[in-house]
């Protein structure tokens, strides 16, 4: 059985989420045909990367991680939280120094920690602020990982491990001279805080299939070619409709 990542032949390939375990990945696309132990360790940080964005969404969700475990926010600086049996206890620090909270030390919101323009109001019981999306420069990479596992999903290992996919490879793996891939992220999210992947997008004359990718109800295109033309054309449509459609890397982090 051949690795999409490594391209060798094993006698055994490891278990595959799809989608990362800890953003609730939907029971079909477990794989166990994709990738060698080896490679699927390997990428511990670009998953990690993916699962950090919706850490706090996880945890108002309350979507289970690896071994059915409640989330918890660990990798924000200035905002932390803990599972205690009445739900979710979450802790931001709105400054102006360190502070500690449930054993850990937070630092002040602010931009250069992601995590900004923090207010609570005690008497009403809210609180809030503003979350930097996407600016892990190993945020596409963890995207265009569950574009490539979606290529073995649909038309097989064996395609997936073609050197047309090369790229695909090169970019997850943030190899020096990697042709760089873009993300479309839709403007609106869904109704509902759903996970879910489309079936292949193709246009006739493109060898390149796209995906529709919705992690916790937040929608992102994928364009698998490295030219990326069904992305261009995408982006080109909502300009000259006038509509919002976010393209990574954006001039500067979305909140």
């Amino acid at each position: 059985m051949i690795c999409i990542w490594c391209k060798f032949d094993h006698a055994t390939l490891s278990k595959e989420h799809a989608i990362p375990e800890a953003l609730g990945c939907p029971p079909q696309l477990i794989l166990d045909d994709v990738a060698c132990k080896t490679c699927n360790n390997s990428f511990g940080k670009v998953d990690h990367a993916l699962v950090k964005q919706f850490e706090v969404i996880s945890v108002m969700l309350g979507v289970r991680r690896k071994g059915k475990r409640p989330p918890t926010i660990d990798s924000w600086s200035a905002i932390s939280s803990e599972h205690c049996a009445d739900g979710p206890h979450i802790y931001i620090n709105g400054g102006p120094g360190d502070i500690a909270a449930n054993g850990k030390k937070l630092r002040p919101a602010r931009r250069s920690n992601g995590i900004e323009d923090a207010w609570i109001k005690p008497e009403d019981g809210k609180m809030g602020f503003s979350q930097q999306f996407g600016n892990d420069p190993l945020f596409l990479p963890s995207l265009y990982k569950i574009g490539l596992n979606l290529i073995a999903y649909n038309f097989g290992a064996e395609t997936a491990a073609s050197p047309q996919y090369d790229h695909v490879r090169a970019f997850v793996r943030s190899e020096k001279g990697a042709s760089f891939l873009n993300v479309a992220m839709d403007a609106v999210p869904a109704q509902t805080a759903t996970n879910r992947v489309s079936g292949p997008i193709t246009k006739n004359g493109r060898a390149y299939p796209m995906f529709q990718v919705t992690l916790l109800g937040i929608t992102f295109l994928l364009d698998m070619a490295p030219d990326q033309p069904c992305l261009r054309d995408l982006r080109g449509a909502a300009t000259m409709m006038g509509e919002k459609l976010y393209v990574f890397p954006a001039p500067k982090a979305l909140k």
